[in-house]
């Protein structure tokens, strides 16, 4: 089973955990990359986490994702196929550019799962998902806590 990351996941360590929502979060999110290590999981990488990595003006943190990615199993680099599926998800569904972009990688790259703690983003998909079948197929998406919690039958949080 592969699993794709938005950036806002590899972020999420840096926020403000006095927030029991992040805190949370930030615990699945560690529950996670574990289970990857182990090799329960695959992890994707892509072009559109580099670029936005590149431009993330804290230092510490760009090194530190830069080093998290290196337990990727795969990287997807841009193409035409990827920008082609993104034009059709934004058409479908007026998701955003980027989010688009990241959601096209992992349809591109295979994977079973997106995992994102933007529950806007997750919404609009979940809402057209109808309209998006043919491009998005049977990837899904996922908050990390709702991945543990529907995924694997763990209860994080009641």
């Amino acid at each position: 089973m592969k699993i794709y990351f938005d950036m806002n996941i590899y972020n999420r360590i840096f926020d403000d955990q006095t927030q029991m929502r992040i805190r949370f979060e930030s615990m699945a999110i560690d529950i996670l990359f574990e289970l990857i290590e182990k090799g329960k999981y695959e992890l994707a990488w892509s072009f559109i986490l580099e670029y936005e990595n590149s431009r993330n003006p804290f230092i510490e943190r760009k090194l530190n994702i830069k080093a998290i990615s290196s337990i990727s199993s795969q990287v997807i680099e841009s193409n035409n196929r990827i920008k082609e599926i993104a034009k059709g998800i934004v058409k479908k569904s007026n998701t955003k550019n980027k989010d688009a972009l990241h959601l096209a990688s992992a349809i591109y790259g295979d994977c079973n799962y997106l995992i994102s703690c933007d529950d806007r983003f997750i919404k609009t998909i979940e809402r057209n998902r109808d309209n998006l079948i043919d491009i998005i197929k049977d990837i899904k998406l996922y908050n990390p806590i709702d991945f543990l919690r529907k995924e694997m039958d763990i209860d994080v949080i009641e």
